[in-house]
Order: structure tokens, then sequence, then C-alpha cells
């Protein structure tokens, strides 16, 4: 993941200019890259525009040559330009500018060297570009501009030496959880089927609707995924809040509090996913070679996922009417991600609202290895990978610019 962690990696790990420069460099070409990918996405995607045959060639190999060399020749304009009046506006260390006078260049060059490109996909890509320069690099900044604790790379290293911690308290919140329960941490599997069988009693019975595969494995394919997500989101909201008396005596990474809710979601997620293996084979799905595609589909989710709940853990404190507001988007956004129908159901002119749902995405490209038994489109993959990632970085950034003032909420 692209981000801006170059300057302030230089003045704590003291980085010559040089690599300095190659830091920002390598950011820029990534957060480029990824604009890329989203722009392919969109272009191929949404129905807009003047249509595209089938010859058309949405990521052409020489425009990765174009991204890297315009991205260079940004820079070097900014050292040529050192002893004139723009070396205040364009100097080696105005990343977020040299990103946006590369995405310049790399038009230019486009136009020039790969005229069949199509122009609506060079804008989808400016614009993705720039966007996603804001969040990963303005936007740090602007929240942190100087980060007393250190810099994020000192965070993770704080954080990396006290995954001892991570590891016990989790093992002892899921001990406690189920300890005094008679079915125990089975509970974990029994909800999620018993939800599913009153749903596949409704739909297959009551409402007669035909699925192309028997809908308890269809809708369980949607809900080990949800289950993940929503119970980190729950969580995360009160995770600071409800460990405040702790985090006001103890010191420690304030944000493992945060990575305990989601590793108790991941440990729930392994039990649901369990009964999804054995409901599925009791139907006649087994587990396929396209299974491999799963822990990057788990990947994207849980990044995504920790960069709702890094915002929310926050949020929730300083605005105490989160949590509601909250509970109706994620009602909203239950119906809204293809769980209880497939998108090919959805009207053509509704589809582009799960094309821009990164959840959705990844729920039908989950359903599509694990039930379907083929892989995903590489291209739906793109775009929420960026956006999670992004969203990752961007809700760490806030998090930790934030963590001094949360007992002031409490």
């Amino acid at each position: 993941m692209a981000i801006s962690i170059a300057q302030r990696a230089s003045e704590s790990l003291r980085l010559p200019l040089n690599v300095l420069r190659l830091l920002q460099y390598t950011a820029n070409v990534a957060i480029l890259i990824g604009a890329h990918l989203i722009a392919v996405q969109i272009r191929l995607r949404l129905p807009w525009g003047n249509t595209l045959g089938p010859e058309y060639e949405a990521q052409p190999p020489l425009f990765l040559l174009v991204i890297a060399g315009g991205q260079a020749l940004a820079y070097l304009i900014a050292s040529w330009t050192a002893r004139t009046p723009l070396r205040r506006w364009l100097t080696p260390r105005s990343q977020f500018r040299l990103l946006i006078l590369g995405i310049g260049l790399i038009v230019l060059g486009t136009l020039w060297l790969l005229p069949d490109l199509s122009q609506l996909q060079l804008v989808y890509f400016g614009v993705a570009a720039a966007a996603v320069g804001v969040c990963a690099i303005v936007y740090p900044s602007r929240i942190n501009p100087q980060q007393d604790s250190g810099t994020l790379l000192t965070h993770l290293w704080r954080l990396w030496h006290n995954r001892a911690l991570l590891g016990l308290w989790l093992r002892y919140n899921i001990q406690s959880r189920y300890s005094q329960t008679v079915v125990g941490i089975f509970w974990i599997i029994l909800l999620p089927l018993a939800m599913s069988s009153v749903l596949a009693l409704a739909f297959s019975q009551f409402l007669r609707i035909n699925y192309d595969v028997p809908f308890i494995v269809f809708f369980l394919a949607g809900l080990v995924l949800w289950q993940l997500f929503s119970s980190g989101i729950f969580g995360g909201m009160s995770a600071i809040l409800s460990r405040m008396g702790l985090i006001n005596q103890v010191n420690f990474p304030r944000e493992i509090v945060v990575l305990l809710v989601i590793g108790e979601s991941l440990v729930d997620f392994c039990f649901t996913f369990l009964a999804f293996v054995i409901v599925n084979a009791l139907n006649g799905i087994y587990p396929n070679v396209m299974w491999l595609y799963l822990p990057l589909l788990l990947f994207i989710l849980v990044c995504f996922t920790l960069g709702v709940m890094f915002f929310l853990s926050c949020l929730s404190l300083m605005i105490r009417d989160i949590p509601q507001l909250v509970s109706v988007v994620m009602q909203l956004l239950f119906y809204l991600t293809p769980i209880l129908y497939p998108v090919q159901n959805v009207p053509e002119q509704f589809r582009f609202i799960f094309l821009i749902s990164p959840l959705g995405l990844i729920v039908q490209a989950f359903r599509d290895v694990t039930v379907y038994g083929r892989a995903p489109d590489p291209l739906s993959l793109y775009y929420p990978l960026v956006v999670a990632l992004t969203l990752l970085y961007m809700g760490y950034a806030y998090f930790k610019a934030n963590e001094s003032r949360l007992a002031d909420f409490a």
C-alpha cells in the first residue's frame, strides 16, 4: 500500500535524501498503479461512455511503464527546478504535488504512446489517483503533522513487540466468553445455522424463490463474511469505551484493543466457516483448487473492516450517536449486499450499487470460489483491495492521531 511515511521515517530513522526520494517515488507509483486498477474496473463494469469492442485492451503493459516513467520525470523536473522560483512549490519533499505532476505527465504520455486507450478511462485514472493521493498523503499529514510518539513505523514496531499481549488477551477472551454456557463455543456454529435454516424454509418453501444451488449454501456463503464484518464493526465501536479503566492505568499500544476485537471475530469466522464447509459437503459441494483465493479475499475483508473499526472506535467516544447511526447503516448495507439474492436478479440500472460496494464484490467473489468452484474476476478484486488498504491506513493514522485524547471523551 502506498503510504506517506517517507519524510516522517527519514526524521526518525535519519534516511539519506536519496533514500527518501526513492521511498516517495515507490509510494507514488503504487498509488498510481492502484488508481489504474480502479479505473479499469469502473470503465469495464459501468455502462458509461462509448461501447468497447472485444478487442479493447484495458491494461496494456506499456501503460505501467508510462506510469513509472511519468512519475520519474516528475521527480527529475523537481530536481531541475531546485534553483528556480518554483522550488518552494515543487521540491522532492512535496510528495502530493509531485504525484499530481506525475498524473499530468502520464496522461500526456498515454495520449501520445497509447492513443487507443479509452480517454474516459484516463479520466477515471486521474480522478482515482488524486483521490487516493489525498487519502494516503494529504489526509494523514493534516490530522497529525507532528506526531510526538513517533512515526508509523515506530508504532508498528511497538505493536509487533506487544504481540504476545494480544495473543494472551485473545485466548483469555475466547475461553471466558463461553466458559459458563452449556453448549460452549458451539454457539458460534449453531446461531448462523439456525438463522440459515429458518431463511431457507422461508425462501424455498413459502416464497418459492428458486436458486441454482440450495439456499442454505447460497446464504451461508454470504453470511459467514457478513458476520465477520458486522461483529468487527459493532465490537470496534465499544472496544475503547469498554476498556477505558484499563487504558487509563496501563501503558500499552491502544490499537491492541481494536485488534483484539477483529481477532475474536476471526476466531468466530473459523468456526462458522467450518460449519459452512460441512453444509457444502452435505449438498455435494467440496473444496477445490479455487479455494486458494480465500486467503486473499479474507485479507481484503479484514483490512477493510479494520479501517472502519479504527475510525469508529474513536468517533463513537466523541459522538455518542454514532452507534445508533451505524446500526441503521448496517441494516441497510445488509440488504444492499448480495447475501440473500444473486446479483444477476438485480435490475441492470441498479447494479452499479454493487460495483461501488467493496463488501458486495468480496461476497460475490467468495461465493464464486466456495459455491460455484470458479475463479473470481480479477477486475472485481482490484477496487476493493485498493479501497481496503487505503481505508486501513487512513483509519490507523486517525486512531494514532487521537489516541491521546480518548480519555477526555470517556
